[in-house]
């Protein structure tokens, strides 16, 4: 096999906005690197065996996916690890066991990473950013049901989850058991509720138009100087969203962009009624 720059390789995968069957992965591989199919194919097979990368099947399709049935440092503090192998995690980093499954939120995609490198900056790298011990939680469109875990690891004493997918309800519920988080995390299979300055944080992984029409709800379940997480925005639609929360108080505290999409960091500094 010909010697290959792995990062190179693995860019190709991670920078994709779609998903990539092993044949358009190979097709990419080849054309990036100026290569034959068959030496591509052979580069994948390598990937594959070191278990760098691994065929994952969703909805009657295979495709090829970073692999997370080892643990994979996503954050500078968070690894997400399958509950079957063991840690790798150092003194100052934190476990997310997340077993595979098809709900998403399980690390694949660039939006649950920029949520987790929000909640990994506002409480673990931001000391200004405090909240009571009691400090309760909310996450929006929960999948997987990591970005409510994680907001426990780093202090949040309770979460609250909603998700209206039956079968993420139930992943998120195990994942949940598998962190022993059962007791501090409660997972609805319902939309959100008004719930009247109840959260000191709020997390939403959710695609523009929904941020947008979940505003109002979010401005009202926030506590006063709470925060919300924001991503599923694509780069291009970042400055819409930015000055429609400004008009609901907010402001960009943190912000990052990954792949064409981007995360926010965004706190409330003054209650606004638009009804007045």
């Amino acid at each position: 096999m010909i010697p290959f720059n792995r990062n190179v390789v693995l860019d190709i995968l991670y920078e994709s906005e779609t998903r990539l069957t092993a044949r358009a992965y190979i097709q990419q591989i080849a054309a990036g690197l100026s290569i034959s199919f068959i030496q591509a194919k052979k580069i994948l097979k390598a990937l594959v065996d070191d278990q760098e990368l691994a065929y994952q099947d969703l909805y009657g399709a295979t495709y090829v996916a970073q692999n997370f049935l080892k643990p994979v440092r996503v954050t500078d503090h968070f690894f997400l690890k399958p509950s079957n192998r063991e840690s790798q995690a150092g003194p100052h980093d934190l476990d997310i066991l997340i077993d595979p499954g098809v709900s998403f939120g399980s690390g694949h995609h660039p939006t649950t990473r920029l949520c987790l490198e929000a909640i990994d900056t506002a409480f673990l790298k931001t000391p200004e950013i405090s909240f009571p011990r009691d400090s309760m939680g909310a996450d929006i469109g929960t999948g997987s049901g990591v970005l409510a875990i994680a907001l426990c690891h780093v202090g949040i004493e309770r979460c609250k989850a909603w998700e209206i997918d039956p079968n993420a309800v139930s992943e998120a519920r195990k994942n949940v058991a598998l962190n022993h988080l059962a007791h501090r995390i409660s997972v609805f299979e319902d939309y959100m509720p008004v719930c009247e300055s109840q959260f000191s944080v709020i997390c939403a992984n959710l695609r523009f138009p929904t941020l947008k029409q979940l505003s109002g709800l979010i401005q009202t379940s926030l506590c006063p100087q709470g925060i919300i997480i924001l991503s599923g925005i694509r780069q291009w639609e970042k400055v819409e969203l930015i000055a429609h929360y400004t008009k609901f108080g907010f402001t960009v505290v943190w912000q990052m962009d990954k792949k064409n999409w981007s995360g926010l960091i965004m706190k409330r500094d003054k209650i606004i009624n638009l009804s007045e």
